[in-house]
């Protein structure tokens, strides 16, 4: 799906106008509706970064605010016994500092993969993209590399043990 600056902009904005509500990029995305592609772009845009950011801290700061408010006793009515209201005050105020609004994770560390068809040419234009030229004939993993194989013949468990041998050879060195 191409998209021209302009409508890529657009959908950005109104994904952060979701944003304001959701507090959740999958979410905002979703209420959206967009696609794989545009989702992977903006989870690398600066200004729509920033802006969640800015729209998470602005929550927190907000909600630290009101709970100060609750722990002052300005909050409720006078002559009552506030303590327990002060004590879910605290707690919440510890949660939220603590935890750094864990409700709110972000999807950007997700895996996406999507097939997009484009030439040699575009495909090495990408800034994330880094050519190598060569081969892998000198490497020696296996096929069997990261299969969990009880009987100790998988790649990775050879490897282990090459790596083990070679610390005790090393370790053994530096005794002598």
């Amino acid at each position: 799906m191409a998209v021209t600056q302009k409508e890529y902009e657009e959908i950005r904005d109104k994904v952060i106008s979701k944003y304001r509500t959701l507090y959740k990029d999958s979410y905002a995305m979703d209420a959206c509706s967009v696609p794989k592609e545009i989702r992977i772009r903006l989870f690398e845009d600066a200004e729509y970064i920033m802006q969640t950011k800015a729209i998470k801290a602005n929550l927190l700061a907000d909600q630290l605010r009101i709970l100060d408010t609750v722990l002052s006793g300005s909050y409720g009515e006078e002559g009552k016994d506030n303590s327990p209201t002060i004590l879910k005050a605290l707690e919440m105020k510890n949660k939220l500092l603590l935890e750094d609004l864990n409700v709110i994770k972000d999807d950007s560390n997700t895996v996406n993969v999507v097939y997009m068809a484009m030439d040699k040419a575009d495909f090495e234009a990408l800034s994330v993209v880094e050519v190598h030229e060569g081969s892998n004939s000198d490497t020696e993993l296996g096929a069997d590399f990261g299969v969990a194989d009880d009987s100790n013949n998988s790649f990775e468990n050879r490897m282990k043990a090459d790596v083990k041998k070679k610390m005790s050879s090393l370790e053994k060195e530096e005794e002598d």
